[in-house]
């Protein structure tokens, strides 16, 4: 990992939580879109938008409501705030997130953890993951070789995949992938692979 120029990481799920109540959330898109299916909310609210922009705006207003209620109770994972204090004295640091840019600017200022970060996108600027992490390596002017992709989920090691980036994974929950990755199972796991 020496040769890593940039760090980019997931957010929620990776280095803290969020608990937004996604069923609410889903229900109040639901009501503004017409829409019936929302299993990936994401991925879903990318076609309607793509289809129709006017939806952007009264879409993005519910998950900010709904954020904004759950932003009180959010917390960091165990080792956050250290990690990303270590990387960034050597290594640039971005992040990104389906949340919206308030609560991104909040959490980053709540926990302290704006001095580390370089720059940060939101779901104002895309809602393809694969399409941030582009925004992120050529924000820090980094090659893809020389990034790395930090996520929970399965898909954003598929977007990983499709930018061509070195990815880790934090899981936090469910199964290990199958694929050839390093996987940790905690922040202080992943930190500790730097010692």
């Amino acid at each position: 990992m020496g040769e890593t120029q940039a760090y980019i990481f997931d957010f929620d799920g990776t280095l803290g939580t969020i608990p937004v109540d996604w069923e609410g959330v889903k229900e109040g898109l639901r009501s503004v879109t017409g829409e019936d299916e929302f299993k990936q909310i994401f991925a879903r609210l990318g076609e309607i938008i793509a289809r129709d922009p006017k939806l952007a705006r009264p879409t993005f207003r519910v998950l900010d409501e709904f954020e904004e209620a759950a932003a009180p109770s959010a917390r960091l994972y165990e080792g956050t705030v250290g990690l990303l204090s270590r990387l960034s004295a050597s290594a640039k640091v971005a992040i990104v997130t389906f949340q919206g840019a308030h609560t991104c600017s909040q959490m980053l200022e709540r926990f302290e953890l704006k001095q580390y970060v370089l720059k940060y996108f939101t779901r104002e600027d895309s809602l393809d993951r694969a399409e941030q992490i582009g925004f992120a390596l050529s924000a820090m002017k980094v090659q893809k070789a020389s990034g790395m992709f930090v996520g929970d989920r399965l898909n954003d090691l598929e977007a990983a995949k499709r930018v061509g980036v070195p990815f880790t994974m934090i899981r936090t929950h469910g199964e290990d992938p199958e694929d050839d990755v390093p996987v940790y199972h905690s922040v202080t796991e992943f930190a500790a692979s730097f010692l």
